[in-house]
């Protein structure tokens, strides 16, 4: 599985914080193209979306630094999203919150501030007037206000990322692991990611499997645990494309 070791955010290439004197004549193209996704096998994924993603895509971790993040495998080849065709449609029900929120990101300033950015380079972004403004006059457009809110909730995400990462660091329940693909070689194997183990789920004393129900933390995992089937929707659907 890929790394998230790239200097720049994930499809970000040139992100600038959004000003008037920077972006008064700027407008962006909401066509829901997904062109940008297409070279990818995982995106991060906040915990709000455990539900609706894992019904799609497998949940897993991925290690970063001494923390774990989940994201939703979406391809099970290097630079490899099963799920976007040639034209740039989605083809699946559900598209992640961080792919949506693209070209848009927010950048930590100080401790609790962030500051709304644009990535430039994104082939929505346009000055030729085509699809919203992001300013009316001096004033953010309707539209960016929504975009403001729609970042703003990602953002706040984050931090239950953590709390999640935080317990299943503290009780060490996750173990690598692998997906082998028949007749693969080696190069057809996707690995570097982590599961939870249930066999150190079941082995946790009561007090242990109190504080992860009491902290939703349960729930989250038994999520997880039920999108580890979808590899085979990812399977089938990597299949389909070869025929």
């Amino acid at each position: 599985m890929e790394t998230k070791k790239q200097m720049k955010p994930l499809f970000y290439n040139q992100i600038k914080a959004i000003s008037y004197q920077n972006h008064h004549d700027c407008y962006v193209i909401d066509d829901a193209q997904y062109t940008f996704a297409k070279q990818t096998n995982s995106v991060p994924l906040s915990v709000a979306e455990f539900s609706k993603a894992g019904i799609h895509y497998p949940i897993v971790f991925l290690s970063q630094g001494e923390e774990v993040s989940p994201v939703a495998v979406i391809g099970l080849k290097a630079k490899d999203n099963v799920w976007v065709d040639e034209s740039g449609q989605w083809l699946n029900n559900y598209v992640p919150a961080y792919i949506r929120r693209y070209p848009y990101i927010a950048i930590k300033t100080s401790e609790n501030e962030y500051t709304l950015c644009i990535d430039e380079s994104a082939e929505v972004v346009n000055r030729s007037q085509e699809g919203h403004p992001l300013f009316i006059g001096e004033e953010q457009s309707e539209y960016l206000q929504g975009i403001n809110k729609f970042v703003e909730a990602y953002e706040l995400e984050q931090h239950r990322n953590k709390q999640l990462s935080t317990l299943l660091l503290k009780f060490d329940l996750l173990e690598s692991s692998q997906l082998t693909q028949k007749g693969a070689s080696e190069s057809g194997l996707l690995s570097g990611f982590q599961v939870v183990s249930r066999k150190r789920l079941e082995s946790l004393d009561k007090d242990a499997l109190a504080e992860l129900h009491q902290s939703g933390a349960m729930e989250l995992i038994f999520q997880h645990l039920f999108s580890l089937e979808r590899f085979q929707s990812l399977t089938e659907q990597e299949n389909n494309r070869d025929i």
